[in-house]
């Protein structure tokens, strides 16, 4: 297949994604020490209801452990943006002064997911240290909202979810991170997608497993302590790594529109208990015309109590508080199914993860000014093994370092006895199943140099190309299923 990289790309004008959206709401919450947490100072375009809401999804359990955090959640079909901040106080105020600053905007298509919230991320979180400071101040807050809430022409209709466009949902398929040029551009400031790199060094190749259970839309929940920012994140890289290309769309059952993308809640607390209770997989139905679709979702929480519910998800995982701790003392995350059974990484999976941690370890590690030509030819101290050896071993070492074996499945006897056989009967070459295996994995992830301003879009490419080559050849399988049938049926 090829390593295009208009494979998983939608023509979307990448110029847009830097134009700040407008805000249909801006709210400001503090903590009170005698109700809790309360809106403080408010605006909203329309009837939105914010009272008895956005503080409690603003505010995950456990954020006062922290010192700043950014929080992405949903809201009335509105994607939500909120920056905490916590300064020191008087006595009287428990020795903290804890600030919320957050803003809603309308999404992106039916399964849009953050409208570019991101964007205005770095002023959110300025506005939160100052009020955090200054609890009299709210100038800042009037100055943003008369900029932001006016800056764009009102837009026509209601919000995305609650308007069904499929023509502009299948367009919008794919993220339109997946439109920044290779050379040109980079991914702004505060986009979730720059995760991406340290999402595949958390997961390992437990990323694969995962990727598995969003294309089947799972309910997905992660489950974490704060800062929440990067279990967000997560979730909007999981979402993003798991859309189907409006390309590959069309060799779906109709009425696939809306498997085209994992719809993302961000964080959820249980407050949000009736909406998962809503989103239930249905008893009957799946993904047959004609029948109610899966409601699949990711999702992440700081609410223990969340997972003790095997009801609300399909796929819950844990992450550990040292997931991003160095490889020495990393614990790695835990993927479990409802029912409590754990999920680990193939042989294949591991395989696979090899190929790709050792290419994405030689892009980020390759030297900055090019090597000058020499002839080692003529050459008596031309070294022995050439830097790609050199930098290949160096991968090897790192992935080893970091590679834990108790999330991976123990190779079965069956496959032991099948290489042991295979090796035998070849005479110890190369299994030739397995080397085009690699070859596959290895034309898939493609040329990583050519995306030298942002490695984090050729992952996402190279997973789109993944989702297209299984698509394509079950398509295939059941083309030639299909035809089998018609030619017995002639037959008879």
């Amino acid at each position: 297949m090829s390593a295009s990289t208009d494979s998983s790309a939608t023509h979307v004008d990448a110029g847009s994604e830097t134009e700040a959206p407008r805000i249909e709401a801006l709210f400001l919450i503090r903590f009170d020490k005698k109700v809790g947490y309360t809106i403080a100072w408010k605006r909203s375009n329309g009837d939105i209801e914010l009272d008895n809401a956005v503080e409690f999804k603003s505010l995950p359990s456990g954020l006062h452990s922290v010192q700043s955090d950014l929080v992405y959640f949903t809201h009335q079909g509105y994607a939500g943006l909120s920056a905490f901040a916590k300064a020191d106080a008087s006595a009287e105020e428990r020795n903290a002064n804890f600030v919320s600053v957050g803003i809603l905007v309308k999404k992106e298509g039916r399964f849009g997911r953050l409208g570019r919230a991101w964007l205005l991320a770095g002023r959110l979180e300025k506005m939160a240290v100052t009020l955090a400071q200054d609890s009299d101040t709210l100038t800042p807050l009037e100055e943003f909202w008369h900029q932001q809430s006016s800056s764009l022409p009102p837009a026509k209709g209601e919000p995305s979810e609650l308007t069904h466009a499929k023509g502009h949902s299948r367009a919008r398929a794919i993220s339109t991170v997946s439109a920044v040029t290779r050379d040109d551009e980079s991914l702004p400031s505060y986009h979730p997608a720059l995760s991406i790199l340290q999402y595949i060094n958390v997961f390992g190749p437990l990323v694969f497993r995962l990727q598995q259970a969003a294309l089947l839309r799972k309910r997905i929940l992660f489950v974490g302590s704060a800062p929440v920012r990067k279990a967000c994140e997560f979730v909007y890289n999981l979402s993003v790594l798991s859309s189907i290309s409006p390309r590959d769309a069309e060799l779906l059952v109709p009425g696939a529109e809306d498997l085209l993308r994992l719809p993302s809640l961000f964080s959820i607390g249980v407050h949000d208990i009736p909406l998962l209770e809503h989103l239930k997989t249905p008893t009957h139905g799946g993904h047959t015309p004609g029948a109610e679709p899966l409601e699949g979702w990711a999702a992440c929480t700081t609410d223990e109590i969340i997972a003790t519910k095997p009801q609300l998800y399909d796929i819950v995982i844990d992450l550990p508080p040292t997931y991003d701790a160095p490889p020495q003392e990393r614990r790695w995350p835990r993927i479990r199914t409802s029912d409590g059974c754990l999920i680990k990484a193939s042989q294949r999976d591991v395989a696979r993860y090899r190929i790709l941690h050792r290419e994405l370890f030689k892009q980020q590690n390759q030297p900055h000014i090019p090597e000058a030509y020499s002839d080692e030819e003529s050459d008596d101290a031309a070294p022995l093994l050439s830097r790609d050896e050199v930098d290949t071993k160096r991968a090897e070492d790192d992935f080893n370092e970091a590679y834990d074996d108790s999330v991976v499945e123990a190779m079965t006897w069956s496959r032991l006895a099948y290489l042991g056989f295979m090796w035998w009967a070849s005479a110890g070459e190369k299994d030739a199943y397995t080397t085009a295996e690699r070859e596959t994995d290895r034309e898939l992830i493609g040329d990583l140099a050519e995306y030298s301003q942002s490695v984090e879009t050729a992952i996402i490419a190279y997973f789109h190309r993944q989702t297209s080559l299984l698509i394509q050849t079950m398509s295939r399988v059941l083309e030639s299923q299909r035809n089998g049938e018609r030619e017995d049926d002639d037959d008879d």
